[in-house]
C-alpha cells in the first residue's frame, strides 16, 4: 500500500494495535469505499454526464465552457475508477474464489487512474479559479490573454501532463504470477521490474507535489479574487450612479459566489487528504505497516470518498449560478424540473 493509492491489505505480521481495531477499520472501508463512495459515484456519473451534454449544447466559444467541460470529463474519470475500486473491495467480490490479488488489481486499475484523474480535476479547478481571478483583476486584457484556443491547449495539456506522470508506474509495475507466502499460493498480483519501486516513489512524490501546488493556487487565486472585487466595488461606488452600482454589485456578487462555491467545495474535500500527507512526515508509525495502520487506512478511505463527493456536486453550483446551464437542464428534463418557457441559449456559462 502507498499513500497515494490505497491498497487495503494488511501486511503479514504487521501490528494490529493502535487507535482502531481491524474490525472497525473493515467497517469503515466497506462504508466509505463500497457503500457511500459507490452510491455517490453512481449518482455523480449521471450528474457529470448531464454536465458534459449541457456544455456541449452551450458550445465552446466561451473559455469557461471549455474549462468546465474538461472538469466534467476528469470528474467522470474519478468517479468511474472509484466505482470500480468499490467493487474490488466488495466482500462478495473478494470472497468469490478468484485467482488474483484484489489489492494488486485495484491498485493498478483503480488506484493510480483515480489519483491521475483527481490531479486533473485539481488543476482544472485551479485554472478556472485563476481564469475568473484574471477576469476581475484585468477585465480589459483577459480576453486577449485567455482565448478559447489557449484554453483548449491548457486543458488538454493538463490531461496529457497528468497521464505522463503515471506512465512510468505502468512501465515499472504489471500484473503477473506472484507467490503469496501468507496464503502459500501463487495468484495474479503486482510484479515490479528492477528499481520499479523507486520509479513508483518518484511518480508518487510528483503526484503529492502536484496536489499541494494546485491546492495552493486555488487558495491564492480565491483570495486575490476577493480582494480585487472589494477594491473595484469601492471604486465603482464612488464613481457610478446608484442604479449602475446595484447592477455592477450584483454581477460581482454572482462571480464571487460561483468561484467561492467551487473553490470551497474543492478545499473542503481535499484538505483532509493534504493533512494526512503532512501527518505521515511527522508520525512515523502512521503508515500501512505501522502501529496506526488501521487509522491510516480508514482515514485514507474517507479521504477518497470525499474526493468522489467533490467530483459529484458541481452540477448544483452550475444549475444555481448559471442561467444558461439552468435553461438547458430544464429543457433536458422538463418532466422533472417543471415545464418552463425556453429561451434562445447563447454561448457562455
Amino acid at each position: 500500500m502507498t499513500t497515494g493509492n490505497i491498497s487495503l491489505a494488511t501486511s503479514p505480521g504487521s501490528p494490529e494495535t493502535g487507535v482502531l481495531d481491524i474490525a472497525t477499520r473493515n467497517i469503515i472501508v466497506l462504508l466509505s469505499l463500497t457503500i457511500f463512495g459507490g452510491l455517490i459515484s453512481l449518482v455523480g456519473i449521471v450528474f457529470n454526464a448531464i454536465n458534459v451534454v449541457a456544455f456541449v449544447k452551450q458550445g465552446f466559444k466561451d473559455t469557461v465552457n471549455i474549462t468546465l467541460f474538461g472538469l466534467a470529463i476528469s470528474d467522470l474519470g474519478v468517479l468511474v475508477t472509484f466505482l470500480w475500486g468499490g467493487i474490488c473491495y466488495n466482500p462478495l467480490f473478494i470472497n468469490s474464489g478468484h485467482s488474483f490479488d484484489p489489492d494488486g488489481l485495484c491498485y493498478l486499475t483503480c488506484g493510480w487512474p483515480s489519483v491521475c484523474f483527481a490531479r486533473i480535476t485539481s488543476w482544472i479547478t485551479a485554472f478556472v479559479t485563476f481564469e475568473r481571478c484574471m477576469c476581475i483583476a484585468m477585465p480589459l486584457k483577459v480576453k486577449t490573454i485567455i482565448t478559447p484556443k489557449r484554453t483548449v491547449f491548457v486543458v488538454v495539456g493538463i490531461f496529457l501532463t497528468m497521464f505522463a506522470n503515471v506512465v512510468p508506474v505502468y512501465c515499472s509495475i504489471s500484473l503477473g504470477p506472484t507467490f503469496f507466502r501468507e496464503l502459500n499460493k501463487t495468484m495474479i498480483g503486482m510484479v515490479f521490474i528492477p528499481n520499479g519501486e523507486t520509479i513508483e516513489k518518484v511518480a508518487l512524490s510528483i503526484s503529492i507535489f502536484s496536489q499541494f501546488a494546485s491546492f495552493f493556487v486555488v487558495i491564492v487565486c480565491t483570495v486575490v479574487l476577493i480582494l480585487n472585487l472589494i477594491r473595484k466595488s469601492k471604486w465603482r461606488q464612488s464613481t457610478s450612479s446608484s442604479a449602475k452600482q446595484k447592477s455592477v454589485s450584483n454581477r460581482d456578487k454572482k462571480v464571487v459566489k460561483m468561484i467561492l462555491s467551487i473553490s470551497i467545495i474543492f478545499i473542503a474535500c481535499f484538505l483532509p487528504s493534504g493533512v494526512n500527507f503532512i501527518v505521515i512526515f511527522f508520525l512515523p508509525e502512521y503508515k500501512v505497516t505501522g502501529k496506526y495502520q488501521n487509522l491510516f487506512i480508514s482515514t485514507w478511505c474517507l479521504c477518497k470518498a470525499l474526493g468522489t463527493l467533490n467530483s459529484s456536486v458541481n452540477i448544483f453550483v452550475y444549475y444555481n449560478m448559471s442561467s444558461k446551464f439552468k435553461e438547458i437542464v430544464d429543457k433536458m428534463f422538463p418532466g422533472i424540473v417543471g415545464k418552463k418557457e425556453t429561451k434562445k441559449i447563447s454561448n457562455g456559462p
